[in-house]
């Protein structure tokens, strides 16, 4: 159990490293404060332009993917199952990004530290939620659907490619979560305002 609780925290830990903050200082912008106001890949993409954007990205990946290296080699010190870990791991990365300790407990919406996290779990899982969100973004412009759209099919992807029931559940509470962090996208698709990615683009 004290193996489980430290893996818990240092996951969370690190999941909470806010990257598009760390990314924005050298230029005296705060992601939260400007574009979207969301601390998170997208944003800093707007804001400073795409490879900014991407660099974010890998950092808030990178965090799901170290974790669970560092879960794994605990792994074998516990009585549980290593894919019961690793699901541990995963879950309280993101909800660090979610939910940063060092942001007063707010943060991103998940979405690049769940394909970290997937990436390391469950490749083929997490590829074809990409296409799915590639094809989410090409057909209707919006980031947020592609988002919405890949952590919908996320765990049923999981589920045909016959990953643990513990993969399935960390990635269905995940979804949950990142659909919460999502709650003003949707209401902005809803009336028709939500900011589209090819108008910024073009406009």
């Amino acid at each position: 159990m004290v193996y489980l609780i430290f893996i818990s925290i240092i996951s969370y830990i690190l999941g909470s490293i806010p990257f598009a903050l760390v990314v924005c200082l050298p230029f005296g912008v705060d992601p939260r404060k400007e574009g979207s106001k969301n601390p998170g890949a997208t944003n800093v993409a707007r804001l400073l332009g795409k490879k900014w954007g991407f660099i974010t990205f890998l950092g808030d990946a990178s965090k799901g993917v170290l974790a669970l290296l560092i879960a794994s080699f605990l792994s074998s010190k516990t009585p549980y199952s290593q894919e019961l870990i690793l699901s541990l791991a995963g879950f309280f990365a993101v909800l660090g990004h979610l939910f940063s300790v060092f942001l007063g407990f707010k943060g991103g919406k998940g979405v690049a530290t769940t394909i970290g996290v997937f990436l390391f779990l469950a490749p083929k899982a997490i590829l074809v939620s990409l296409l799915t969100f590639l094809a989410g973004v090409a057909l209707t412009g919006f980031v947020s659907v592609g988002s919405l759209l890949a952590t919908f099919f996320l765990p049923i992807n999981l589920f045909i490619f016959n990953y643990s029931t513990e993969y399935i559940i960390c990635a269905t509470f995940l979804g949950i979560l990142i659909w919460y962090k999502h709650k003003e996208n949707i209401k902005r698709l809803l009336r028709g305002e939500e900011k589209s990615w090819k108008k910024e683009k073009h406009g």
